[in-house]
């Protein structure tokens, strides 16, 4: 198995049990022989760059995936035909993959980044009360 990334972004304006179905299709697509969803994110409603066909809003997922060529090559096929569909792009990552280990390495920079935007909201806290004690003070001294 090999393992590919895929951006997927479809109408934002289509229904809950629609997304839905069109989800568990491309799911059932990764994982036919024994393919794997390794991590999957949604990223919800976001603005595009431009707009396609006359959208200015798609709906994100993003998947990383361990499956066969021939799931992959399905999987594009059916997106390609879909109307609901806005845009997609798919990338081989590696040749191999081994699934624990990946999945091990995403929850760690998972971790990471949680733990950075914690230190840089912390930052920001401590940098608008030392500017709030600043001004404080410059106006104790006037």
């Amino acid at each position: 198995m090999r393992e590919y990334e895929a951006l997927i972004i479809a109408k934002s304006d289509l229904p809950e049990a629609e997304l839905n179905k069109m989800v568990a299709r491309w799911e059932s697509i990764i994982g036919n022989e024994g393919g794997q969803i390794v991590r999957k994110d949604v990223w919800g409603v976001r603005r595009l760059a431009y707009p396609i066909n006359r959208n200015a809003r798609g709906f994100y997922f993003i998947y990383d995936v361990a499956t066969t060529a021939e799931n992959i090559t399905e999987l594009d096929r059916i997106l390609k035909l879909d109307e609901n569909i806005l845009r997609t792009m798919i990338i081989k990552l590696a040749d191999t993959v081994d699934i624990e280990a990946r999945r091990v390495e995403l929850q760690k920079l998972a971790e990471a980044a949680a733990i950075r935007a914690a230190e840089a909201s912390r930052e920001r806290a401590d940098g608008d009360s030392m500017s709030a004690r600043r001004g404080h003070s410059s106006r104790d001294e006037n």
